[in-house]
Order: structure tokens, then C-alpha cells, then sequence
């Protein structure tokens, strides 16, 4: 069973993708956290198969916690689902170990079939 993390500053992207996601089979469970902070913390204590993380949060830039991430959950698999989607951060994104990189604005449903994809496979 795969467990999900699901950042993002507002709460109300972070409740609809909960809202979206909580149903898939093969989802045992979705944490959310709102900061650099929560995120780091959640990752160390529930170590969750997938992450779903907004570039910019209210205590700095994602990609400064990407290292730390795949360390505290080696195997955790990354997607960056941002509306600051230039060719420019989806670049630095990916060198920083992002496995996917995805626009906000035009791309939300991608995540959703993803998440249902590793879901099928965990």
C-alpha cells in the first residue's frame, strides 16, 4: 500500500488533491504539510512512497529540501507540481532529483493518473 504527502501553502489545493486522491486503490495514506518544516518532518516519520510538493512554500524554495527528502526516504519518488513552471526551475528541479514536473495551472490532472499509476504498482 502506497503512502502519499501532499504539500502545498494553501489549503485549499492541499484538500482538494486529498479530496481527489483519497479513493484510489492502493492508497493507504495521504499526510499534508503546508512548510518546509512539516514536510521534513512528515517525510522523517512516515517515510511515504510518493511526494507531492508546490515549489515555493511560506519557509523557502522545495528544491533546498529535495536532498534531504530522498536521504530521510531513499526510494521516495518526487513530483513538483508548481504554477511557477518555467523551463528554467523544471531543469533545476530535476537535477535536484525530481522525478516529475508538473504545471499547476495546465497539468493537475497528469498527477492525479500518476498517482494512480504508482498506486497500482506499490
Amino acid at each position: 500500500m502506497m503512502k502519499l504527502l501532499v504539500v502545498d501553502d494553501s489549503e485549499l489545493i492541499r484538500s482538494r488533491l486529498v479530496g481527489l486522491l483519497q479513493d484510489i486503490p492502493g492508497l493507504a495514506e495521504i499526510d499534508t504539510a503546508g512548510t518546509l518544516s512539516e514536510t521534513l518532518r512528515s517525510v522523517e516519520k512516515k517515510h511515504p512512497s510518493v511526494a507531492i510538493l508546490d515549489l515555493h512554500l511560506p519557509d523557502g524554495n522545495a528544491l533546498q529540501i529535495i536532498p534531504a527528502l530522498k536521504q530521510l526516504a531513499p526510494g521516495m519518488q518526487i513530483v513538483m507540481l508548481t504554477n511557477d513552471a518555467s523551463e528554467f526551475n523544471r531543469t533545476k528541479c530535476m537535477q535536484a532529483g525530481v522525478d516529475w514536473f508538473f504545471d499547476k495551472s495546465t497539468e493537475f490532472e497528469k498527477v492525479l493518473i500518476l498517482v494512480q499509476l504508482q498506486a497500482a504498482v506499490v
